[in-house]
């Protein structure tokens, strides 16, 4: 396996690979957003990490997209294509995916509101 400079990262994905996240799909999950990301051109300031447990099994799979700290739930192979796309291509948010995102007080709500 290759070294990545970490100097040129700018977004870094953690994607969920335990036991209730697996049964759930996110092994060719984690291989399609590799795949895309490698053909967007995107391997060398994107960054992927499979975790084991991130504690939230009933959302299965779980991807969290940092800086912006932005937790995706239910992430499927087939939404890979799009996540790309829309998220780290056009920089858009998949408001019905988002499971949580700092800055706001509650989870799974697009009309949460900002912590000050």
């Amino acid at each position: 396996m290759a070294i990545k400079n970490l100097l040129d990262i700018e977004k870094h994905l953690f994607i969920c690979n335990g036991g209730t996240c697996m049964r759930n799909g996110s092994e060719e999950c984690t291989a399609k957003i590799r795949e895309y990301i490698k053909d967007e051109g995107l391997e060398t300031i994107i960054h992927t990490t499979k975790t084991y447990c991130n504690g939230r099994c009933e959302d299965a799979p779980i991807l969290i997209q940092m800086p912006e700290g932005i937790w995706y739930k239910n992430i499927t192979p087939e939404l890979a294509r799009k996540f790309v796309r829309e998220c780290l291509v056009k920089g858009k948010i998949l408001e019905d995916k988002i499971l949580f995102q700092y800055g706001v007080s509650q989870l799974n709500s697009t009309s949460a509101t900002k912590v000050d």
